[in-house]
């Protein structure tokens, strides 16, 4: 389950933060008290925050549940059969929707998937009227499984050829989802780096040698 961690000058000004934050009440909430803080000297020197940790009771079977009827109700606006495939784990839960128009949803390199995505999640977090005790996705046709693993062959393909050549390589403009899929593939590779560079949303992720090739004489 999602847990939150807040402070305050008591801990019951801590709880209050947290009811405000998740827009809860304090009868909703699982509170486990981590420190209840001190004045410190004169109430002045050494003051330590109260800090709690809490989860919010309604389960992630009913914020998952929930989920799936509001999906469902969304591509019944769209003008082809789906069904949709769940996944889940500890912290995530996939929905995966097949359908022979998917393609229309995944759009251009992914990217009305995307803003369906984020539109939903909305959607969710709204009817839930708190933060969900789960991180929702939206996939569709295993497009974005496909995609992850096209951009770490990638990534491992570019950094081959910068260690090879020595010679800095780009990606192309990518969203911030890819272009961790790339950071994340390469973090553990000794002999090269990767930053991301440009403006906006989209950038391109630059791969860089760690050791630059001697030129011949």
């Amino acid at each position: 389950m999602e847990t939150y961690e807040f402070e305050g000058k008591t801990v019951e000004d801590a709880i209050a933060k947290a009811c405000e934050t998740l827009n809860a009440k304090r009868e909703d909430l699982n509170i486990e008290i981590i420190s209840e803080g001190s004045t410190g000297i004169f109430g002045l020197m050494g003051l330590k925050k109260a800090k709690i940790r809490v989860s919010l009771k309604k389960g992630k079977e009913e914020a998952i549940k929930l989920a799936q009827e509001m999906l469902e109700k969304l591509l019944s606006y769209f003008p082809m059969p789906t069904k949709i495939e769940t996944e889940i784990s500890e912290t995530e839960v996939r929905f995966n929707i097949i359908g022979d128009g998917s393609g229309i949803l995944i759009g251009k390199q992914g990217q009305t998937l995307m803003e369906l995505e984020h539109l939903f999640q909305k959607m969710v977090q709204k009817q839930w009227k708190g933060l969900l005790p789960v991180k929702i996705t939206l996939d569709a046709e295993g497009y974005r499984q496909r995609r992850t693993k096209s951009l770490a062959d990638l990534a491992k393909k570019l950094a081959a050829k910068v260690k090879k050549t020595g010679k800095v390589l780009s990606t192309l403009p990518l969203p911030a989802k890819e272009r961790k899929i790339i950071h994340l593939t390469l973090q553990k590779d000794k002999q090269v780096k990767t930053q991301s560079v440009g403006e906006g949303e989209l950038k391109r992720v630059n791969i860089i040698p760690l050791k630059r090739r001697r030129a011949k004489r």
